[in-house]
């Protein structure tokens, strides 16, 4: 292990690069007082990963900057120059995901990741990646797992499942499907994700084996693959279509409120407002809270053509100069009248406070603005339906809630129809590149939460989640045996009540009117 010496370093700030005995790069940090900074890296009391991440140092550079701001930049340079490994893994909001295709008889396509020792966590015949936009990734999963039709369960089950029966499995389990037809899908699955063949060239042998399966009067197997060739042709257009046009702007008001910043941010698409988000921050030690926010908003996607913000002359120069190009701009007439727009959206309010206390209570990677609630309503297994809530700022968005009938025939199992609701809403907003929740409240206990964990799997969602017990009032999070008691005048348990109430009340009202519809068709 390095052996540190403190006086080789010194009292200001800057930025920090340990690297190990490869000379390679493998964290790039920030401080105020790089001594200070580092000499806490070799603590006692530390954690697991940071124990792990000193282990593999060998050495240490640094960068001095003229102050905490300037350091601030000097990071995120660094890291995107870099893409250092445990930046990626002790960042909860920025973990790098790649692609697996298992070695199993009939391989999967999973997410993978590597553990504190570089290593994968799973066993598979190829890697791909790695995805520094986890919902991108999602989405290309997602849409190639249905594309190809390739299985989800982890063990292969004894009768088909309800992925078979609305079209996204081939079923290779019951002999659905041919060995050889299941390994030539996964085949041009490795070539779509090696991009080593043009999209041309994989639709024209999709259409060649098309052609030969209507000769040999297969036509269920002809009708299959070209659902597949459509598919692909939409994905290979989404895939060539994601660079920004000149006309998108981004328009962000900053307020500060104590020891939070508040952001209202727009965005302007060929002249029109067509999103509008609410970021709350808390406001550590930074001089410049807002630079800060933008750094890490735009860490890893590029800021749009023109970002207007009511920033300071210095702090636009600051970002300009961090990513390269003149794209913080000071707003004119008609651009402050849309970032007035913005700065009377943001309306600091009580909701606030419960939706950062949740953050807190939970450990998310961000503030839960957006929270989507699942609940199950039956009666001895008959006319089971299912119902999500919405809610943004710790408020009902009653345009958001959705209501479900359940198709599998498992009834009266809760969990299945937990996975069923869950796959479908996720499935189909990633297919159509919509907007994803901060957290996910499941209605019930460690049962409906696996439930759930394993339909986001499936889905290709990476979202925060958790359930909340009705008896004890305790939340559940994936990964943790014992749930959490949260005080009961706590603000953050009551939004989560809140939610998990409302989404039964509306599953409660659904599955009311559906027995009352049968009843009067029977009579």
């Amino acid at each position: 292990m390095l052996s540190f010496i403190r006086s080789s370093y010194p009292t200001k700030p800057g930025a920090y690069i340990m690297r190990n005995k490869k000379g390679e790069v493998i964290y790039v940090g920030k401080a105020t007082n790089i001594r200070s900074r580092l000499s806490s890296y070799f603590a006692k009391s530390n954690s697991q990963k940071t124990r792990a991440l000193i282990s593999k140092t060998a050495s240490i550079d640094f960068v001095v900057a003229k102050d905490e701001t300037e350091a601030l930049i000097l990071e995120a340079n660094l890291i995107k120059s870099y893409l250092p490994h445990y930046n990626i893994l002790l960042k909860d909001a920025k973990h790098f995901s790649y692609l697996a295709i298992t070695d199993e008889e009939f391989p999967r396509l999973i997410t993978a990741r590597k553990n504190s020792a570089g290593k994968f966590r799973v066993s598979a015949k190829r890697f791909f990646g790695p995805f520094i936009e986890a919902q991108k990734r999602a989405v290309s999963a997602a849409y190639l797992r249905k594309l190809f039709r390739l299985r989800v369960c982890k063990s292969l089950p004894k009768k088909e499942c309800l992925q078979y029966h609305i079209g996204n499995c081939s079923a290779p389990c019951i002999g659905k499907t041919s060995k050889e037809e299941y390994v030539q899908n996964v085949k041009s699955l490795i070539e779509v994700l090696e991009g080593k063949r043009e999209a041309k060239k994989i639709i024209a042998e999709l259409k060649e084996r098309m052609s030969k399966a209507s000769e040999k009067e297969d036509f269920e197997l002809a009708m299959r693959i070209r659902n597949q060739i459509e598919s692909l042709e939409i994905f290979f257009e989404r895939q060539s279509a994601e660079t920004r046009s000149e006309t998108e702007e981004d328009y962000l008001f900053f307020q500060k409120i104590k020891n939070t910043l508040f952001v209202q941010e727009l965005q302007v698409r060929r002249g029109i407002i067509s999103a509008g988000k609410k970021h709350l921050a808390k406001i550590n030690s930074q001089e410049e809270p807002e630079v800060a926010f933008v750094l890490q908003h735009y860490a890893y996607s590029e800021p749009p053509q023109k970002v207007y913000a009511n920033l300071s002359l210095p702090q636009r120069r600051k970002l300009n100069l961090a990513f390269g190009r003149e794209c913080f701009a000071k707003p004119g007439a008609k651009k402050a009248k849309i970032l007035k727009i913005a700065s009377d959206s943001l309306i600091p309010k009580d909701a606030d406070a419960a939706v950062l206390e949740l953050k807190d209570a939970l450990k998310l990677p961000k503030a839960p603005m957006e929270i989507e609630t699942f609940d199950i309503s039956t009666l001895f297994g008959k006319n089971t339906v299912g119902a999500m809530s919405s809610f943004s700022n710790a408020e009902p968005k009653k345009s958001g809630y959705r209501k479900f009938l359940i198709r599998s025939k498992q009834t009266q199992d809760d969990y299945a129809a937990i996975y069923e609701i869950v796959s479908r809403r996720y499935s189909s907003l990633l297919k159509r590149d919509l907007k994803l929740p901060d957290l996910i409240l499941i209605d019930g206990g460690p049962g409906q939460l696996r439930s759930a964990e394993r339909a986001l799997e499936y889905a290709g969602a990476e979202i925060p989640i958790c359930s909340l017990a009705k008896k004890e009032e305790v939340v559940y999070l994936p990964g943790k045996k014992r749930p959490i008691k949260l005080p009961a005048r706590s603000m953050a348990l009551r939004l989560l009540q809140k939610c998990r109430d409302e989404a039964h009340r509306f599953a409660v009202s659904y599955h009311r009117k559906r027995r009352e519809m049968r009843e009067r068709a029977g009579n």
